[in-house]
């Protein structure tokens, strides 16, 4: 992997990060491959030196996770038959999660943002570097509780209007170089009873000043969910990052919408909002 390519693309993404801009840099620096882009995350993030309050997994391939489980046919997965990895990761980083409800500026923003309602994971233990893999039983022990959340997505990279948010947001290598595309972060409250709810079937819906913007465009099983947290831990341990309490983590868009200047969006969860709402106003 060159180095030289690594330098070049982490200052220029850390150098938007501090200062604004885009990063318009030529095809060939542009990640090719799932190691480069989190070898150019990882140096990214040492450059701007801020402190991860929580992390952000995009799974692209639910299959991989779930394939050879003893709950789950054994199947090929997407991910094993093609180039695509199975998910991603980023960091979110103190300065740019609130509490709901959440206020940001549109400067805040390299580009219109788009705000995609999920679920997210609050861990309630570490889970430390260390030698040997973690198990899945380790992982659930892990959590403390599923919260509502809202991934303020955005891109450092440089993309003609017409591009964004699709197909802007499909490219992995540039996403994943990116901070998986992550912008902000909202946190919202508990969901009452997720234990013993269903989370792939409770309606998710996104509200700008009352108006209906988005609903539910996929669910998420809470063992989807964990199974793309323990890949992701596996992974990152190797690596040398580790997972602390306190630490939420988002696992996948549920809705999504674009922002509007100075329209406060609500997300309901439950047909009435009967599982709870969190906010954002982007001014």
């Amino acid at each position: 992997m060159p180095e030289d390519k690594i330098d070049k693309v982490s200052n220029a993404l850390a150098s938007a990060w501090r200062n604004g801009g885009s990063v318009n840099i030529s095809e060939d620096l542009w990640p090719m491959s799932f190691e480069e882009s989190m070898a150019i995350q990882d140096a990214f993030d040492a450059k701007i030196n801020e402190e991860i309050v929580a992390w952000k997994i995009a799974v692209t391939d639910p299959s991989h996770f779930l394939v050879n489980r003893p709950d789950q046919q054994t199947r090929p997965s997407e991910s094993e038959t093609s180039s695509l990895p199975p998910g991603l990761w980023g960091r979110y980083y103190e300065s740019v999660t609130q509490k709901s409800p959440a206020h940001f500026r549109m400067s805040d923003f390299h580009k219109q943002p788009q705000l995609e309602a999920e679920f997210g994971i609050r861990l309630g233990k570490d889970l430390p570097i260390r030698d040997e893999p973690y198990g899945l039983n380790e992982i659930t022990e892990a959590v403390e509780a599923v919260v509502m959340t809202i991934d303020v997505a955005d891109s450092r990279w440089y993309w003609d209007v017409s591009d964004w948010p699709f197909p802007a947001l499909h490219d992995i290598y540039k996403g994943a170089a990116d901070l998986a595309s992550g912008g902000a972060l909202v946190i919202g409250d508990e969901i009452p009873g997720w234990r013993d709810i269903d989370l792939a079937e409770v309606p998710v819906a996104i509200y700008f000043e009352g108006d209906l913007k988005a609903s539910r465009v996929r669910g998420q099983t809470f063992s989807e969910m964990l199974a793309g947290l323990h890949w992701a831990v596996n992974l990152l341990r190797q690596r040398g990052f580790g997972f602390q309490k306190g630490h939420t983590i988002t696992t996948g868009a549920i809705a999504h919408t674009l922002a509007e200047p100075g329209e406060q969006a609500t997300v309901r969860y439950g047909d009435e909002g009967e599982f709870g709402e969190i906010q954002i106003t982007i001014a």
